[in-house]
């Protein structure tokens, strides 16, 4: 694939994403969110496509990473476009969000105003993706910097390593998101090893791996409506395997869908917005009376994606608010391109 090209597939999966982590942070972990109980089809949903949001999120990343990865000797110049894309918006877009959740009415997240200041450290809302996959930037910009990535052997050997670590014992204290590191690495060495076998992916699983989607996708609606706790500790050797092959299955698809790919070109406006929208959403139609709970998830993911595009279009115009909320070069001050969270 040329580094100049976009994939229509690719922004396709972004899209998918993107609607995944909507629809989740909507309904909400249990107790959360909308509040939505157990035997709810909603919440059915919700739990049943754990091992597939972050994981395909990163696997993403990781893919497009392989096409603009560091090249020669400018490290430094790597570093500081990671630090750029996602540690600015992290202080400018997440502590601040962190800090209104702890001192705004009617959340449902109980969050202190110190944890919010210090959620650069520790994490306390869905910005730990930011500093868990700047984490894995860093590391395998290092790796690819020093030569160490160079066949495919290597490859595999990294995958093996983060399977290995993936299954130890989180840390106590998850320092600046090394624990959400370790969650994620594994799926981003696959979305790797995915791009650079992404021709064979195709034409041998073009049929099977659809299927085998399905599949996963019916067994875990199953045990979530069985008995959630099977299911949600993504951490564990079941949602390694699950993430991976779900993952692996839904590049061999070759889908491509006009509305996801519009929205995957929003991908990182999204996953930074989504859920200050949302929650406008169900504040203001909470105080109207509305309590239908199809209709505040249809309303709340339908805010989640638009406001977030909206906002970027506004951000974009600009190159300061392009840089400080979205991450952008400087230079940039055009309506926002696809742009990945992995590119610098």
């Amino acid at each position: 694939m040329s580094s100049n090209k976009k994939s229509l597939e690719i922004e396709t999966l972004r899209g998918l994403a993107c609607l995944l982590l909507v629809l989740y942070h909507v309904i909400g972990p249990l107790g959360g969110g909308l509040k939505i109980d157990l035997g709810s089809p909603l919440r059915v949903i919700a739990d049943s496509m754990v091992y597939v949001r972050m994981p395909l999120f990163t696997f993403i990343s990781g893919y497009i990473y392989s096409i603009y990865k560091i090249r020669g000797n400018d490290f430094s110049a790597y570093f500081v476009g990671k630090v750029r894309r996602l540690i600015v918006p992290l202080f400018c877009v997440g502590i601040p969000f962190s800090v209104l959740q702890a001192i705004g009415p009617g959340v449902n997240k109980d969050v202190g105003l110190v944890d919010a200041l210090l959620s650069f450290y520790v994490p306390v809302n869905h910005f730990w993706f930011l500093q868990a996959v700047f984490i894995i930037f860093v590391f395998v910009g290092l790796l690819e910097w020093r030569g160490l990535l160079q066949t495919a052997r290597r490859l595999y050997l990294l995958l093996a390593f983060a399977a290995l670590v993936f299954l130890l014992p989180p840390f106590a204290v998850d320092a600046f998101g090394i624990n959400g590191a370790i969650y994620l690495l594994p799926f981003f060495v696959m979305g790797m090893i995915g791009h650079e076998k992404v021709n064979a992916i195709r034409q041998s699983l073009k049929v099977i791996g659809p299927l085998v989607f399905m599949l996963i996708s019916l067994a875990l609606l199953y045990v979530a409506a069985v008995d959630r706790e099977l299911i949600v500790d993504r951490r564990s050797l079941v949602g390694l395997v699950v993430g991976c092959v779900s993952c692996v299955a839904l590049l061999s698809s070759n889908m491509r869908v006009q509305g996801l790919i519009w929205l995957g070109g929003y991908s990182y406006a999204i996953f930074l917005f989504h859920v200050l929208f949302a929650a406008t959403s169900r504040f203001a139609l909470g105080r109207l009376g509305v309590n239908d709970e199809m209709v505040l998830v249809l309303s709340g993911v339908a805010c989640g994606l638009l406001g977030p595009v909206l906002l970027s279009s506004i951000f974009s115009r600009f190159a300061l608010t392009s840089t400080l909320f979205l991450g952008e070069r400087a230079a940039r001050r055009k309506a926002p391109a696809a742009v990945a969270v992995s590119q610098s």
